[in-house]
């Protein structure tokens, strides 16, 4: 897996959008936009990229979540390339809707969704087993006092991210984290547990397995 991160536009407020290739560009790989951004900026940037002979330079995207800094620029991508347009709640555009714990391909690897509703009910993280690559959207791992309140689900999904072998994070506004990674992650957790009241013993981190590709997955 190539992980290409896209530069921002200065004048526009957007996100980090990442382009995920293959290692070696072959014509089975995924080439795939994690949130293009805000408008038609990384477009240009993705035209001087070598994405593979003969193949769509963008075959899919997948938003962590629709808010418009990182799913606005979707239809510029999708009417530039044909790209399919992923996330986990309809929007305008969205061509697909995923669920928790589906694994979709992504350039020649998998990526696990893992619902973490947090900065919104639909929020995402997509996460690559085989080299701990996490990219998380708007999902905060530090946290500032008072925290009390946690929308349902947050904590079992940051429980399951916490049981993993991450060892990258990609955000969407942040530089990314290429070292401790997966500590943070364990302080984010045992802080909100502490606060909420309901620690629970961790599991050892692990690989999870990918489940088959079938159907919608590939």
């Amino acid at each position: 897996m190539q992980i290409i991160p896209l530069r921002k536009s200065e004048r526009t407020y957007s996100c980090n959008a990442y382009l995920i290739l293959g290692d070696w560009n072959r014509i089975g790989d995924l080439n795939t936009l994690i949130d293009p951004g805000s408008d038609d900026f990384v477009l240009d940037q993705i035209e001087r990229l070598s994405t593979g002979f003969g193949k769509v330079k963008v075959e899919q995207v997948i938003l962590t979540h629709n808010h418009f800094d990182h799913m606005g620029g979707a239809a510029a991508v999708k009417e530039r390339y044909g790209s399919r347009v992923i996330a986990f709640s309809a929007g305008h555009g969205v061509d697909e809707i995923i669920r928790d714990g589906q694994f979709l391909k992504a350039g020649d690897d998998l990526l696990e969704v893992i619902h973490l509703p947090g900065h919104s009910s639909d929020s995402i993280c997509l996460f690559a087993p085989s080299n701990g690559a996490l990219f998380c959207g708007d999902t905060q791992f530090r946290f500032r006092p008072p925290l009390d309140r946690f929308p349902p689900g947050f904590l079992e999904g940051l429980r399951r991210l916490a049981g993993k072998r991450v060892q990258s994070i990609y955000s969407g506004h942040d530089a990314p984290v290429l070292e401790q990674a997966q500590e943070q992650i364990a302080q984010a957790l045992e802080q909100i547990e502490r606060l909420s009241g309901s620690a629970a013993p961790l599991q050892t981190p692990h690989i999870t397995a990918p489940a088959p590709l079938t159907g919608r997955d590939v």
